[in-house]
């Protein structure tokens, strides 16, 4: 590093962000006054029909392409004529356009050729504003910046996530009026995406809008996109970002110098990780990587939010399909992001000279995949510009992008919409568009300004249409001529989940490390039935929701009671209800619910670790209260460590067993044999489990009941096959995948379409739906719930249990 580079590296060491970006505002204008400037202006003017422009004249990066539902025509005659095409002269420079799948598949998959360095939007930020994200870096530094966020983003934290995902939908949802026009985008789009941006952030929640504000100006320069924020807003907005994440970033490292235990945010993470904890020091680098994950979690979430509801006015068949068959929300999310594309393309930037599709690129040039024109490529999908909900191929969009780039977000993207229509179809019979949408002036976010809507709900009439009305054509397409069938009402909303602001009446320890919580509602009203084996959420704050079983008794309606093990090694769930949950707090709980409900049965025998104890404290009062026979083995660290001791020794059915005393659990001699008038209901640690699990192989079908603290980590099974077929239902194909060869290698060298990305089980590019047969799965990406549903697999990583797998391929 040379003198000019220390100096400057210094300074961006100490020097606040905010006066770094404030003091390149001012240069950058003082520059402009001297040297004046070449900033793009963009003023919209009709764009004639593509058939009247000649082929080199074809600029798809007119940003008022997608305003005028120009793109689709456009980008349907570069496929059909000029599919690697050369724009020689645009606002941005020149650049090439690729329009088919397949060509950009190929690109999005070759770093080494076409680089994603230095930006991926097809134009240049405002001067002094290329700031460096990792989206826009090559491996190795890209894997690096990636690897140190992106297990906010596994499996095990997005079933952590779901509970708080719906219970903010519910809010939103339950807080819109009914029967009137409002704006959609306002009201759940934006909203939405910002409550959930401020969970991924730690971002303090009453300014949550500050971060789509920040994401707008970020994605949206003249200069870069086409957009509307001027050079002055755009570097005011940045100075103000910088402030608040650079504060952030300061009083995270303070309270966990301080020694309070870190979070699952991603900048706690980014300090956590070798490769990003001196990122405050690298401001452009910084303020980049930060940007681009609130661009992220903004853009493409929230203007599917919007286009799902366009898209379903402008085909109500569609619709009336949904409406009949809420089980079709998996595949409809799938469809809503294809179709909408929320993010138009991706650039690269071609690092030697090259031939692609029979032209020549040279090196340096730019090379634009424009997504949205693959996601519509006649090639790919069939009749692509309608809007199908039960597409066999909607899954192998290029929306997320395809190889090491992929969306590293594109699970709770997923997730996320896929709750809002749940919920959405639990509440309202009817989502109504009343006015034309109003589309954001951009070439590379494909987003809407405002979407009017009214809401019917469920059991109500829909409300009058006004004469001449057509819900297709104010959505933004003409009527379908053809009737259609009245879509299917139901009877009445389902019972959705209590949410209550509870007070700790008691507090006490109950062994060493637990602590048993006593809640009440304040006014004294009795608190909703539960039943054993229910658990609760305890929302400790805006970012913090832990799931605890209910150990009280059912019959007292006045309280409800939760035992909590501090775990030293948590994510701070624990660490809040015993350091700051005191008597005479108040909690908000959500529930109660019950995955792990005690069935009738003659006898049961209960198997607890640890703070395993709880549910099944309750479930033995179940059983005393049946009459019924039952039997416990409870093992525990140590017997200080084991709670409700005092109300369970002495009992002749119940085994106290202490590990440090009499070593592991003696399984066999509950286990070993099966008895078939007899459940077994077991809760501890996965070791304990897994264990319970062997015991109970010759046990009768359906014996075993287990309640995990965590996913099951899954190995490859004992059970699978070496050798086994597999059947592609949609292709006409079978093919016999022996051992060594992937499930993907074999349909795809059999000549089935289909696509992949790591081929290591991380992307979810290769996910296919199943339709027969039991998978093996070897992935990184399914949660444990996905898995026992056993309805997708990744074939590039996993495998079959049974001798014949049917996939939707």
């Amino acid at each position: 590093m040379g003198v000019l580079d220390s100096v400057v590296t210094k300074a961006q060491a100490t020097i606040p962000m905010r006066r770094q970006v404030q003091g390149m505002h001012l240069i950058q204008k003082t520059k402009h006054r001297v040297l004046g400037h070449h900033r793009p202006r963009f003023v919209e003017e009709p764009i004639p029909d593509v058939d009247e422009v000649s082929l080199t004249e074809i600029d798809v990066a007119n940003p008022f392409m997608y305003r005028q539902g120009q793109f689709g025509p456009y980008a349907r005659r570069l496929r059909d004529e000029a599919p690697v095409h050369y724009r020689a002269h645009s606002p941005f420079g020149p650049y090439w356009s690729l329009t088919r799948y397949d060509d950009i598949v190929a690109v999005d998959k070759d770093f080494e050729r076409f680089s994603a360095e230095p930006q991926i939007v097809i134009g240049d930020p405002p001067d002094g504003l290329d700031i460096e994200m990792f989206i826009a870096m090559d491996p190795p530094r890209h894997d690096q910046h990636r690897a140190a966020v992106q297990d906010v983003v596994a499996p095990q934290n997005l079933e952590e996530m779901e509970a708080l995902i719906r219970s903010r939908v519910a809010e939103v949802l339950d807080d819109l009026p009914l029967g009137e026009p409002f704006d959609w985008v306002d009201r759940v789009s934006i909203e939405l995406t910002a409550r959930m941006l401020a969970t991924l952030l730690d971002f303090p929640y009453d300014e949550r809008r500050k971060l789509v504000r920040w994401t707008e100006l970020a994605a949206a320069s003249a200069s870069a996109t086409g957009g509307t924020p001027g050079f002055d807003e755009t570097y005011e907005g940045v100075a103000e970002m910088a402030q608040s994440f650079s504060e952030l970033w300061h009083d995270k490292a303070a309270r966990r110098a301080a020694g309070e235990k870190p979070g699952y945010d991603l900048i706690t993470l980014m300090q956590m990780s070798e490769d990003t904890k001196d990122l405050i020091h690298r401001p452009m680098e910084f303020l980049g990587n930060l940007t681009l994950l609130v661009v992220g979690g903004n853009d493409t979430t929230r203007n599917s939010m919007s286009g799902g509801v366009v898209a379903l006015n402008q085909f109500p068949e569609q619709f009336d399909r949904l409406r009949a068959d809420h089980s079709l929300v998996p595949k409809l999310v799938h469809e809503i992001i294809r179709w909408q594309t929320p993010l138009a393309y991706m650039r690269r930037v071609a690092t030697q000279d090259t031939v692609l599709n029979g032209q020549f690129i040279r090196k340096g040039d730019k090379v634009v995949m424009w997504y949205a024109s693959a996601n519509r490529d006649e090639r790919k999908f069939e009749d692509p510009d309608e809007f199908v909900i039960e597409r066999p191929n909607a899954r192998n969009h290029l929306s997320f992008g395809i190889g090491t780039h992929r969306c590293m977000g594109s699970r709770l993207a997923e997730l996320q919409l896929r709750i809002l229509w749940e919920e959405l179809l639990e509440r309202f019979a009817d989502i109504e568009v009343v006015e034309e949408p109003a589309y954001l002036q951009s070439n590379f976010v494909r987003g809407y300004t405002s979407l009017m809507v009214t809401l019917t709900p469920l059991g109500a009439e829909p409300r009058p249409r006004r004469e001449g009305h057509d819900r297709a054509a104010v959505a933004g397409r003409r009527s379908d001529p053809s009737p259609r069938p009245a879509p299917s009402r139901e009877s009445g909303r389902a019972a959705t989940e209590r949410e209550l602001d509870l007070q700790v009446t008691a507090k006490r320890e109950v062994a060493e490390g637990v602590v048993e919580l006593t809640l009440s509602d304040a006014a004294g009203s009795p608190l909703p039935p539960w039943t054993a084996g229910s658990h609760v959420d305890l929302v400790l704050d805006d970012s913090l929701t832990r799931q605890y079983s209910l150990c009280g008794s059912t019959s007292d309606d006045t309280a409800w009671k939760v035992g909590v093990l501090r775990e030293p090694d948590g994510r701070g769930g624990s660490a809040y209800v015993h350091d700051r949950l005191e008597q005479g707090a108040t909690v908000r709980v959500r529930g109660p619910r019950n995955h792990f409900a005690l069935a009738p049965s003659a006898r049961y025998q209960f198997i607890a670790g640890g703070i395993g104890i709880t549910p099944i404290r309750a479930m033995i009062e179940q059983a005393e209260a049946d009459g019924v026979e039952w039997s416990l083995l409870y093992g525990g660290r140590t017997r200080a460590s084991m709670a409700f001791l005092d109300e369970l020794e002495g009992d002749e059915r119940v085994t106290i067993w202490p590990q440090d005393d009499k070593g592991l659990l003696d399984l066999d001699a509950v286990l070993g044999t099966p008895r078939p008038d007899t459940l077994v209901y077991c809760c501890g640690p996965a070791a304990l489990l897994d264990a319970v699990e062997d015991g109970c192989a010759t046990w009768p079908e359906d014996s075993l009941h287990l309640e995990r603290f965590m996913p099951k980590r899954i190995e490859a099974s004992d059970d699978a096959l070496d050798s086994f077929e597999v059947q592609c239902a949609r292709s006409g194909v079978t093919v016999t995948v022996p051992e060594g060869v992937s499930v993907f290698d074999a349909v795809e060298q059999a000549g089935v379409d289909v696509i992949s990305s790591c081929k290591e089980g991380t992307c979810g590019t290769c996910e296919a739906d199943v339709l027969e047969g039991t998978p093996d799965h070897r992935d990184s990406i399914l949660s444990a719930s996905e898995r026992a549903r056993g309805c997708t697999m990744m074939t590039c990583v996993s495998r079959s249990l049974s001798d014949r797998l049917v996939l939707d391929l």
